[in-house]
């Protein structure tokens, strides 16, 4: 069975984000539709109850089941291709929903980011957003096979994580990682052929292939905050197949006139062993990158 859903899972051991697509074949308002429209969303998410939310500012409830409302507040409404709101889960802080639509050539790509989680909501929230987005193919007329619901807590168990000082400044290492011709001068930069895309924004795609070595690895950006932060979907291909639910993280810090640079990279490992393989790749590529800079 082909899962339908793409999932990535950033952030660090004090708070997460998930992120999930799946697209749909209907145009982006039908799509907007059924996710504003109070009665499918209670088909969707839960019963919105009381005043429906109109402007930013408002604030609106959603009663989930199991005697559980959740408040929220609209952020951001802008019809028909994204919404925003926070969302209060129970803890102090709220966390952040983004709901993005964006026209294929055949339909609507719906890409949703919960962030701001404490690490013990995140299996919940993956696991509701999932059924989300079944319900979602059954509210527009196209229900399709539904996959078995991703083991969110295996995304969390072994995150690799690696960090190096590099002497030189953050926005020319930021320029390395954010730009086709940055990327070029260190990604498989010992190869010959190497094809490098990045189109680098916020729901932008990006893929670098060895097509000699038969490798790539291609996904989405989910965060672009220039200067800071990089968050990515990782779609690993080769010979022996295509890897799943991956994502990876890149902080970038100034330090003492140099960047310390952080790659976090999660993904559904049962083991220790693909892990080691990908910091062995992550260390090679990095090690490119830090020479490459200078």
């Amino acid at each position: 069975m082909t899962d339908p859903i793409v999932r990535a899972l950033t952030g660090d051991a004090a708070q997460q984000t998930v992120s999930l697509a799946r697209e749909y074949r209907a145009a982006p308002a039908e799509v907007w539709h059924a996710i504003t429209t109070p009665e499918r969303i209670a088909r969707i998410l839960g019963a919105l109850t009381g005043p429906v939310p109109t402007a930013p500012g408002d604030v609106f409830h959603i009663d989930i089941g199991g005697e559980r409302v959740r408040r929220a507040e609209l952020m951001k409404c802008a019809a028909p291709y994204e919404l925003a709101y926070t969302w209060w889960s129970g803890d102090d802080d709220p966390g952040s929903v983004r709901i993005r639509l964006t026209p294929t050539g055949d339909g609507t790509r719906v890409t949703i980011t919960h962030d701001r989680l404490r690490p013990h909501w995140t299996g919940g929230y993956g696991a509701g957003w999932e059924a989300s987005l079944a319900a979602l193919a059954e509210v527009l007329g196209s229900p399709a096979a539904i996959a078995p619901a991703a083991d969110w807590s295996l995304l969390q168990e072994r995150p690799l994580e690696l960090t190096l000082r590099m002497e030189a400044p953050r926005d020319r290492v930021w320029d390395a990682w954010t730009t086709s011709s940055g990327l070029a001068t260190w990604w498989w930069s010992h190869w010959t052929g190497v094809e490098i895309i990045a189109d680098v924004r916020v729901g932008g795609a990006y893929r670098f292939a060895a097509p000699a070595q038969g490798m790539a690895v291609a996904g989405e950006y989910l965060v672009v905050d220039p200067l800071e932060r990089l968050a990515f979907t990782w779609v690993w291909s080769d010979d022996d197949g295509v890897s799943v639910d991956e994502a990876v993280e890149v902080m970038f810090a100034e330090d003492a006139g140099g960047t310390a640079l952080t790659v976090r990279h999660t993904g559904p490992w049962p083991s220790d062993e693909p892990v080691e393989s990908y910091r062995q790749g992550w260390e090679f590529v990095l090690g490119a990158l830090r020479s490459a800079v200078g």
